[in-house]
């Protein structure tokens, strides 16, 4: 039932939805399992098939996906969502952003290479734009702000929310801000040292505190158009401290925020996610003093056995949690929102 413990959320990526009633046959497969919320990314999330950043309903902010035609695709979604009480939120990736590089090339985050600043796409399939420049930070928030107003949405998902290695970004404006607020250049840093070195330490910090500020504004875009909208974030395990994404310094900002526990895509065994992922988590909220409730996301497709231990370990340690989101990076068919419906009665107390 919709009112099921803990609740139970899905993670859409690319539906490849092209008419009202394959919308509504997801929505009704999603009630039909116990869905309560559908995460929809509404921006693109990879640079796969088509460019990261290229968004799925008709923007005037941001480059909008080639074959969106008559249908709009979200409001269709949350129409069908709403009419089954199930909630959708919006799920809008930030910096992994090839589309916007298009028009502005500037943006693109440079890394440190022997040195030098180089275009991060030079080095890597992945584009990255630069969350130092306020220019960047401003359209992404345009974004967010755009779709509360035009949308019943009941949340946003923030993800991508980091830069992608300690060595980024070392582009003409970082530097130039790095070398007032810290007194040296970047490009200089002895990276490999790590946090044992204090220019690095202090690098580090000072590059959390844009993304904090970042999710900051997006909070107070959406209240400034529809306050009540929940605001949320995925964010990578803590301990990948080199993308710069401290949760301590951003949790009083969100509502909801959604570790992804990949065990095995991170390499370790399923104790870590609740040992390390969601405890050190937990640590960072209480230090932020915040309220933010944890909803985990762990992977649809793992292995059977693995995922019912994770399961077991979550209802025997976490008896409080609100919810429970699955992510799968292909498509969501009816059989398998009915499997993980199926594995949700592990952590129902009365199941």
């Amino acid at each position: 039932a919709p009112d099921a413990f803990p609740a139970l959320g899905i993670v859409a990526r690319f539906q490849h939805w092209s008419t009202p009633g394959e919308i509504a046959y997801f929505m009704e497969s999603a009630r039909l399992a116990g869905v309560t919320t559908v995460h929809l990314v509404v921006k693109h999330d990879e640079d796969d098939t088509i460019p990261s950043g290229t968004v799925f309903y008709p923007s005037d902010v941001a480059p909008v996906w080639r074959d969106l035609r008559e249908l709009d695709i979200l409001g269709a979604a949350i129409e069908e969502a709403h009419a089954r009480g199930i909630r959708l939120y919006a799920w809008v990736p930030q910096f992994h952003d090839a589309a916007a590089l298009a028009d502005h090339p500037e943006w693109e985050m440079q890394v440190a290479v022997d040195g030098a600043a180089v275009p991060y796409g030079e080095r890597s399939r992945q584009r990255f734009v630069n969350p130092v420049d306020p220019a960047v930070r401003a359209y992404e928030q345009a974004i967010v702000a755009e779709i509360v107003a035009r949308y019943d949405v009941d949340g946003i998902d923030l993800d991508w929310l980091r830069f992608d290695d300690v060595t980024m970004d070392v582009g003409p404006l970082t530097r130039s801000l790095a070398e007032a607020d810290l007194g040296f250049d970047p490009l200089g840093l002895r990276f490999a040292d790590g946090l044992s070195d204090p220019d690095v330490l202090a690098w580090q910090v000072w590059r959390e505190r844009f993304i904090a500020e970042h999710v900051a504004g997006v909070r107070a875009a959406i209240d400034a158009v529809r306050p009540g909208v929940a605001l949320s974030a995925f964010v990578l395990p803590q301990s990948f401290w080199e993308v710069g994404q401290d949760l301590s310094m951003f949790a009083r900002s969100l509502d909801e925020v959604r570790p992804m526990c990949y065990w095995n895509d991170w390499g370790y065994d399923p104790a870590w996610v609740t040992d390390d992922c969601l405890a050190t988590v937990d640590a960072r909220i209480v230090h932020a003093d915040a309220a933010t409730r944890v909803i985990p996301v762990i992977g649809a497709g793992e292995a059977e056995a693995d995922t019912a231990a994770v399961l077991a370990d979550l209802a025997r340690r976490r008896p409080g949690m609100p919810g429970l989101d699955w992510f799968s990076y292909t498509p969501w068919p009816r059989e398998r929102m009915a499997e993980v419906a199926g594995r949700m009665a592990l952590l129902d107390p009365a199941g």
